[in-house]
């Protein structure tokens, strides 16, 4: 009997909810970042959120709902902590790929974040010029054996 190793998806986790306009000049570290609160995504298994649930790396989607004038570009920063309450300063992890363009409503693939810490709060940083609204979904990936 061979077993197969499958690709398993949990939920999908709105992880930053940005509806006030993302300034290009501040990171998440900034006092003056306008960000919407990033979501903490647990991978834990103790009776917290649990809304990633081990999951070994998350698939990154920016929905852009209200899109800059100009083109510009975006980056997914991270905080991490072990026990939910010390979180890291927010670090550069990735660029979006693709130029956030000048049309509203449309879903950019933000890359993969690979999940290392139990707790980790996810970020967009506008690169550019500002992004007026938009939405960072990350849905928890893992390998199951079957």
């Amino acid at each position: 009997m061979a077993n197969e190793i499958l690709q398993k998806a949990r939920s999908t986790i709105t992880a930053q909810d940005n509806t006030a306009s993302l300034d290009e000049t501040y990171d998440p570290n900034s006092a003056s970042y306008t960000g919407g609160t990033p979501a903490v995504i647990d991978n834990t298994y103790d009776g917290g959120s649990e809304n990633a649930k081990g999951a070994d790396y998350l698939n990154l989607q920016l929905l852009v709902t209200d899109a800059p004038a100009t083109a510009g570009g975006a980056e997914i920063w991270y905080s991490e902590s072990e026990d939910e309450t010390n979180y890291t300063l927010y670090k550069y992890s990735h660029t979006v790929g693709d130029a956030i363009g000048t049309t509203d409503a449309l879903y950019y693939d933000a890359g993969v974040f690979f999940l290392k810490a139990q707790f980790t709060k996810l970020a967009v940083n506008a690169v550019s010029y500002d992004i007026v609204d938009c939405t960072l979904f990350a849905t928890p990936k893992l390998s199951e054996v079957q």
